[in-house]
C-alpha cells in the first residue's frame, strides 16, 4: 500500500509533529535529585508525575563543560512526552569521552536499581526493557560508545552533535536503532567526523536516521540564549524514541513525512538520511 504525504513547509511540519507529541503530553512534570557515584557527579531524574505504568526511560547527557542543566530543556520535554529521564552530569566535565560513556553506562545501572528501589517514588514505574541513550558532543559520543557496549540491552539511541576523536569512532559498533543530528556549520563536530561516524552506524546494519541542520552549529544546543532549532530537534528525537521505546508506529510516518518533504524544501535541513524497517 502506497501511502500519499502533504507536501509542507519544512518549519511547519516540524511544528505540527512537536505538536502532535504535546498533545499526548501528561499534565505535570517532577524530578528528583540521586546522589553522586563513581559514574557520575550528579544526576536528577525528570518523569510525568502521574505514572500508572511502567515507562520507557533514558539516561541523557550534554557536552564538555557542561552540566546536565545545559540539556535540562530536552530532558523536560522528554519528560512531557512521556518518559522517565535521568539527566546526568560527569565525574569530570573538562575530562574526554571516557567520562560520558561512563556516565550512561552508570546512569543505566541507576535506571534499573531506581525501578527496584522500595522508597523510590518510580518503584516499578521505569520499564527496564525499554531504555535508550542520549547525549549531546562529548556526551553524544558517550552515547554511541555505551550503546556499542551495551548492545541490545537497550533499545534506541540518539546522538546530538556527537564529538568522537578518530581512534574512537572505529569503536562505534551499535546494535540498535540510532538517530544522529548534526549541523552543517558545527566548527567542532565537523561534517567529515559525522560522515565517518554515520557510516559505522549505518554498516552496522540497524535502522538508522541522519539530520544534519542547514546553519546548525555546535552552541545552539548548550548555550540558554541561543534556542534555534530546539523545537525540531525536540521534535525528532521524540519522534525517534516514541517508534523504537514506545512502539508508536504512527512516529515511522512523521519520520518518514519529512524525508519525503526534504527534497522540495531545504529550508531547515540540509541533509536527511532515514532507514527503518517499519
Amino acid at each position: 500500500m502506497t501511502t500519499q504525504f502533504t507536501r509542507l513547509p519544512m518549519r511547519l511540519l516540524l511544528a505540527l509533529i512537536l505538536s502532535s507529541i504535546q498533545v499526548k503530553a501528561l499534565a505535570q512534570t517532577c524530578q528528583h535529585e540521586m546522589p553522586a557515584t563513581e559514574a557520575y557527579k550528579e544526576a536528577v531524574f525528570f518523569y510525568p508525575c502521574e505514572l500508572s505504568a511502567p515507562t520507557p526511560a533514558t539516561t541523557l547527557t550534554a557536552g564538555y563543560n557542561n552540566t546536565y542543566r545545559n540539556l535540562q530543556w530536552m530532558a523536560e520535554a522528554m519528560a512531557d512526552a512521556g518518559y522517565v529521564v535521568l539527566a546526568m552530569s560527569p565525574i569530570d566535565i573538562y575530562g574526554d569521552v571516557p567520562q560520558w560513556t561512563a556516565a550512561h553506562l552508570g546512569g543505566q545501572k541507576t535506571l534499573v536499581a531506581e525501578n527496584n528501589r522500595v522508597d523510590s517514588p518510580l518503584k516499578g514505574k521505569i520499564d527496564i526493557e525499554r531504555r535508550g541513550i542520549a547525549g549531546f558532543s562529548m556526551g553524544g559520543g558517550g552515547t554511541l560508545l555505551a550503546g556499542s557496549e551495551l548492545q541490545k540491552d537497550v533499545k534506541a539511541l540518539a546522538a546530538f552533535a556527537p564529538f568522537l576523536k578518530a581512534e574512537d569512532r572505529l569503536k562505534v559498533n551499535v546494535a540498535v536503532p540510532t538517530m544522529i543530528i548534526a549541523g552543517d556549520r558545527d566548527l567542532l563536530v565537523t561534517n567529515e567526523s559525522i560522515e565517518e561516524i554515520y557510516g559505522r552506524v549505518s554498516s552496522a546494519g540497524v535502522d538508522n536516521a541522519l539530520a544534519v541542520y542547514r546553519n546548525g552549529r555546535h552552541q545552539q544546543w548548550y548555550r540558554a540564549e541561543i534556542t534555534t532549532n530546539r523545537e525540531s530537534y525536540k521534535a525528532m528525537a521524540i519522534a525517534w524514541f516514541d517508534l523504537y521505546l514506545k512502539g508508536d508506529k504512527s512516529a515511522a510516518k512523521s519520520l518518514e513525512t519529512i524525508r519525503e518533504d526534504v527534497g522540495k524544501n531545504e529550508e531547515l535541513l540540509s541533509r536527511y538520511e532515514l532507514n527503518i524497517k517499519q
